[in-house]
């Protein structure tokens, strides 16, 4: 009997440079259930009423670390961490790729990904493909393309519970994640979606539903 072959759509790699790469493949036979449906109807509902609640209003990238830093203590990591500059070259080599492809045109590197192939088969061609990615970045002179990194951290009581916000200022970006205990990490998301309302929107974002715009309603309805 032959195997029933299943159609998928072309892979979605999401990933960033202050975060682990995830892959997905979207099955073009697979129904939502009816459970799915409920929850896309409660999400759509919920980001309609978030949207409704928007009121213009924006703060700079600069205004947003002033905010970490005297609201929530926030402190700005050592640069010379290794930590630090591992993130750094990777947020470099994934801004590049991103914002200037004219410097990296011709030198781009395919990733065909087969559903079917195993994850650990899937993972080495990933890791691969950003060890390239990354001799390419490195041979670029820091004066023709570089970014302005910066990182902030706050430490909780447990020595496991930690939160930090990554900040691009020549690109405006900023992101960042937690770890450590349920209750640490509910803060972090409360503290974040403040600092995400506080960044905001202007009244040509929301008329236009600019990528900021857009970015802010995902963020709060999560």
């Amino acid at each position: 009997m032959m195997e029933e072959q299943k159609e998928y759509e072309d892979p979605e790699i999401i990933g960033g440079a202050d975060g682990p790469t995830t892959i997905f493949f979207a099955d073009k036979t697979h129904k939502p259930t009816f459970q799915q449906r409920i929850q896309r109807f409660i999400n759509r509902t919920k980001r309609h009423l978030i949207e409704k609640k928007i009121v213009p209003g924006t703060h700079t990238i600069e205004e947003i670390e002033e905010y970490l830093k005297s609201r929530y203590g926030f402190v700005e990591a050592d640069r010379t961490d290794s930590l630090f500059i591992e993130e750094y070259e990777q947020m470099r080599t994934s801004f590049l790729f991103e914002h200037r492809p004219d410097l990296v045109e011709g030198q781009e590197i395919d990733f065909d990904l087969d559903p079917s192939e195993d994850s650990a088969v899937i993972m080495r061609k990933l890791q691969e493909k950003s060890d390239k990615e990354r001799e390419i970045a490195e041979s670029i002179p820091r004066e023709v393309f570089d970014i302005d990194y910066h990182r902030y951290i706050k430490t909780g009581k447990d020595i496991n519970d930690s939160m930090d916000i990554i900040i691009e200022r020549n690109y405006a970006y900023f992101g960042g994640n937690a770890q450590g205990s349920n209750g640490y990490i509910r803060k972090w998301r409360k503290i974040y979606k403040d600092v995400y309302k506080y960044y905001g929107v202007s009244e040509e974002d929301i008329k236009n539903k600019t990528q900021r715009y857009k970015d802010l309603i995902l963020e709060l309805s999560m």
